[in-house]
């Protein structure tokens, strides 16, 4: 009998200044964040491909939410 899924993972390298803020924004989630200078590493595993797209999209959304965030935080800082 063939599987209906099999494992399915991917690794998204994100180069930024605010690699450990983004990285500190996915704690909550459960996606495994590394940052090392400038450097965020993400890693998310499933055990189907319907599930690895669904938390794919938390994930972006989680990144670009957080990034606005912390890029009207700086404009912020740089309009006082």
């Amino acid at each position: 009998m063939t599987p209906k899924s099999n494992p399915r993972a991917i690794r998204v390298h994100i180069f930024s200044n605010l690699s450990n803020s983004l990285r500190d924004s996915l704690a909550t989630e459960p996606f495994d964040a590394k940052s090392t200078e400038n450097l965020l590493t993400c890693s998310i595993n499933a055990d189907s491909t319907v599930d690895i797209r669904a938390r794919w999209n938390t994930m972006m959304r989680s990144l670009i939410g957080s990034q606005e965030a912390l890029m009207t935080g700086n404009q912020i800082d740089k309009d006082k």
